[in-house]
């Protein structure tokens, strides 16, 4: 070996001593800050806390829902009374579907029975009907049973049965036949008007179908249509009124000639019964061809397009009501039954919605106000509130909006960090 090789091998010895032995200092401190590290590490992980959280697609609405109203029956739109998004009223009419009463009318006879406060003789006797009202029969059978409860109170109260002789009443029930008989007549011509106007409207309607006639010239015929069906519907009614006198006025001649008649203590009962009974008819005829709001909102119809001579299916929706107070801001989630365990009432949620991006909007603070025991196609309800209002993380507030969807975190712990990190060691190793 050449002195020039020794000298490289020597030198390379002690330049690997010097590389392999660290300098004393870096022993020291490197120790130091490696547990200082550790230490730190260790604390940040035990004061940090790390929420343990269970997520759900939320939906967001009122306290009070939406109520969606459908037709009770099939058959014929008769009126629309109000315009989409229009601003509605509880019991509101909203719609009227074709049938053989008038619907005011029906509203007139209903608020004078309202009025009725009290189901004493004196009132149920003084209440004055009018007798021109167009009912359908129905509502008309119990009205003119109510009338012939009211003259039996009336006449067991003034002892008409004495007075009335048994010739004036039969002349007056002659005369009652013999303006039926023209009523009839009339009624009759009437119809024969009617099946002309109604071939014309529906030969109007083809024209249209075509583009051969224009919209007014429809409506024109359509109106002179219904102007002759609501003159028979009066010529009816009128009829039927008539023949009510006629049953009236032959019980006060069997009262006459039986020289007895009821107490004055079972036409008053009577009388009641037959005041609750026309009530109960008002409100089975509203329930049938009407839509009215059950609360105060706006109202949204289902088809822009619905209107007069629209047919509509059995429990087909038409309209929606949404509330006006949209204070009550609710959030319902159906939760997952697996780990639903772990919610309970009180506990923070953290709502990102769909429509409102988080980066830009933040997120929105609530509580679950109550959690349901009871699980439905293996889902449990819970119900969100928002106690201060749908105020965003950055400030914002939101404006609320019926059905607004998004995702939902229900913080069911706040676990420390460190404890979070040493429990998903253990379950990765188990």
């Amino acid at each position: 070996m050449t002195q020039s090789q020794e000298d490289i091998s020597i030198r390379s010895e002690e330049v690997q001593e010097i590389l392999g032995t660290p300098p004393g200092w870096l022993t020291r401190w490197g120790s130091t800050l490696a547990l200082v590290a550790f230490v730190v590490l260790g604390w940040t992980g035990y004061l940090l806390k790390y929420p343990d959280t269970i997520d759900g697609k939320i939906r967001v609405t009122t306290a009070e829902p939406p109520r969606k109203l459908v037709a009770e029956q099939a058959g014929f739109i008769e009126e629309v009374l109000v315009v989409n998004e229009d601003t509605v009223q509880k019991d509101q009419s909203l719609l009227v579907l074709r049938n053989r009463a008038k619907h005011e009318d029906v509203q007139t006879l209903e608020n004078m029975l309202i009025r009725v406060r009290q189901l004493d003789d004196e009132t149920l006797s003084a209440l004055e009907l009018p007798g021109d009202l167009i009912l359908d029969e129905s509502l008309q059978e119990a009205f003119f049973d109510f009338v012939k409860k009211q003259e039996a109170l009336r006449s067991e109260a003034t002892g008409r049965y004495d007075n009335q002789s048994v010739s004036q009443l039969r002349r007056r029930i002659e005369k009652a036949r013999a303006i039926i008989e023209s009523e009839k007549r009339q009624k009759a011509s009437m119809e024969k008007d009617l099946v002309i106007a109604k071939e014309r409207y529906e030969r109007m309607q083809n024209l249209y179908s075509g583009k051969f006639a224009t919209l007014d010239q429809v409506r024109d015929v359509q109106t002179a249509y219904s102007r002759v069906e609501r003159d028979i519907q009066s010529l009816e009614s009128s009829i039927k009124n008539k023949q009510f006198e006629i049953e009236i006025m032959r019980d006060e001649i069997n009262g006459v000639q039986r020289g007895s008649r009821e107490g004055k203590s079972t036409a008053s009962n009577e009388l009641k019964e037959s005041f609750n009974r026309l009530q109960g008819k008002i409100e089975e005829w509203k329930k049938n061809y009407l839509l009215i709001s059950p609360l105060d909102g706006i109202v949204v119809f289902m088809d822009e397009n619905i209107g007069a001579g629209q047919y509509v299916s059995k429990e087909k929706e038409l309209m929606s009501v949404y509330p006006v107070n949209t204070k009550d801001i609710i959030g319902r989630i159906a939760l997952d039954f697996d780990g639903s365990g772990k919610v309970q009432v009180g506990q923070k949620v953290i709502v990102k919605f769909n429509s409102y991006p988080f980066p830009e909007f933040g997120a929105v603070t609530g509580t679950v106000a109550s959690k349901g025991k009871v699980a439905s196609n293996g889902k449990i309800p819970i119900v969100i509130e928002f106690p201060k209002g749908l105020k965003t993380s950055t400030g914002l507030t939101l404006e609320p909006v019926q059905e607004m969807l998004g995702k939902a975190e229900i913080i069911t712990e706040e676990k420390r960090f460190i404890e979070w990190i040493f429990e998903n060691l253990r379950r990765k190793l188990s």
